[in-house]
């Protein structure tokens, strides 16, 4: 004979099971949150780093985040502005992103001192963890910020493919104004020399 469970058990099952829901969206969220909540904004309006006396995005078409550091610090997307910046969005369980990730190192070596500045963004989820990356930025030899990025930084900048598709790897370069300079979701060899003749005009302004 089977045994009902008692309504008041019921009612406490329940509490906890909204309890840890709850916990878990915040867990999710916690890494990254936009400084004001601010509208939905298309990717293609996205051309912009934010501004710091424009935290909802109204002029720049994306919100100021503040976002954690793989090392448990904290990056303000706006604090980026001003200089030249190279947003290199990624998954640390990607195939093609562990292929062109040693490309970008390179770049953010030989050009830091030249003024470029790269960020590294990790998809920030359930299938992605703190050891992952760490593994990604070591065999890629990544010495350079890495963050986590939720999901509405990655479709903020990241144009969609044919299919609607927003997928990695993908960089975004923005000039010393704040402004997107250039984008690039191909990676191979024949594509390198123009990502790094894009990078070389934005650190001389344009010479």
């Amino acid at each position: 004979m089977s045994r009902s469970i008692k309504p008041a058990l019921f009612s406490e099952l329940c509490l906890l099971a909204v309890v840890i829901i709850v916990t878990l969206i915040f867990y999710a969220s916690a890494r990254a949150a936009p400084l004001i909540a601010a509208p939905q904004l298309d990717a293609m309006t996205a051309n912009q780093l934010p501004r710091a006396d424009d935290a909802t995005g109204a002029q720049t078409g994306v919100p100021d985040f503040e976002l954690e550091t793989v090392r448990g610090t904290k990056l303000r997307l706006s604090s980026l502005r001003g200089r030249v910046v190279l947003l290199d969005f990624f998954s640390a369980t990607c195939p093609h992103c562990q292929k062109h990730a040693p490309f970008i190192v390179d770049l953010a070596k030989r050009y830091h001192d030249k003024g470029l500045v790269v960020v590294n963004l990790s998809s920030n989820n359930q299938f992605i963890d703190g050891e992952k990356v760490a593994a990604y930025m070591q065999a890629a030899g990544i010495e350079n910020e890495v963050v986590w990025s939720p999901l509405e930084l990655f479709k903020l900048y990241i144009a969609p493919n044919k299919e609607g598709v927003v997928g990695v790897p993908y960089v975004v370069l923005f000039g010393a104004d704040g402004r997107a300079v250039a984008r690039f979701a191909s990676f191979e060899d024949a594509d390198r020399p123009t990502i790094e003749q894009a990078v070389q005009k934005a650190v001389t302004g344009g010479k």
